[in-house]
């Protein structure tokens, strides 16, 4: 029995949907029910549970084998996942993979790479067999500016014209499941950076979007105050806005588009490319 913890998140969601349509037994831990129906729908069996409430995780982790741990990013981040450590310890969990995040260091320059570097940190040192994820942003993430796209014909990002090795969210849940779903110890103890086939800059992405549609999509560069403020008008907490705001601006130097041939390795195929992932998310980007 698999456990997803994260599980209606965009990740979580993906990993559920390629285990469950393997045939492999699948339990999502949610905070809300009622809100998890979709997860159900897709074979996966529910369980309540919450990394803030240690005392639930114990029933969370009854019949456990394996674990995939994927959380949003905050305040109580690095508690969250101690919290987890713990219950997976004194449960029968043989094995874990944690999503971390590109860039993930203790001493890295924004506060949301640091918390996936101590994160990291913990799950090295709990004990327990683990494979650490570190994928750069997502593909999807473009799915966020959906609407602007689809009706005025352009994005905005703060960005400039630097590049990033963006992948497909998918890879990341088909090298979850391989690793989940084998009883090799090739990947146990093991950090893989994960990325897509190229680097790509939002110009890139624009003229890419704008050749798969037909019409001419264009890339706003705007400033990361202005990105910060965006966000803060949208109802996002001040300390996520910031640390965001921060991580973008990691982002802007180019320090992160190189590539790896994980996916490649792990896989036995090419990563998705952006064009691939525009044709299949087609009707998302059309008015």
């Amino acid at each position: 029995m698999i456990l997803i913890i994260g599980a209606t998140g965009t990740n979580g969601n993906e990993i559920v949907k390629q285990l469950t349509s393997k045939g492999y037994q699948v339990k999502a831990m949610v905070r809300n029910l009622e809100k998890a129906a979709s997860l159900k729908e897709l074979g996966a069996s529910l369980v309540q549970g919450d990394l803030d409430q240690p005392s639930t995780l114990k029933t969370a982790l009854e019949g456990i084998d394996k674990v995939f741990l994927v959380s949003s990013v905050n305040q109580q981040y690095e508690q969250q996942v101690a919290n987890f450590l713990e219950a997976a310890k004194n449960s029968n969990v043989k094995y874990l993979v944690k999503l971390s995040g590109f860039g993930a260091d203790v001493n890295a320059s924004s506060v949301i790479a640091q918390m996936h570097g101590r994160t990291d940190e913990l799950v090295i040192k709990s004990g327990l067999d683990y494979t650490i994820l570190r994928p750069n942003s997502f593909y999807q993430n473009m799915l966020w500016s959906a609407y602007t796209i689809k009706n005025f014909g352009s994005f905005s990002m703060p960005l400039g014209e630097a590049k990033q090795s963006f992948i497909d969210v998918r890879d990341i849940g088909a090298v979850a499941t391989l690793l989940l779903t084998t009883d090799s110890n090739e990947h146990k103890g093991k950090i893989y950076e994960l990325t897509g086939p190229q680097s790509l800059s939002f110009t890139d992405i624009a003229k890419q979007l704008s050749q798969t549609l037909g019409k001419e999509i264009t890339y706003n560069s705007i400033t990361i105050e202005e990105s910060k403020a965006g966000m803060l008008k949208f109802g996002m907490p001040e300390w996520n806005a910031s640390t965001v705001a921060e991580l973008y601006e990691t982002f802007a130097t180019g320090k992160y588009s190189y590539t790896t041939d994980t996916v490649s390795k792990i896989l036995g195929r090419a990563p998705v490319s952006f064009q691939q992932f525009t044709q299949d998310y087609l009707s998302a980007f059309q008015a």
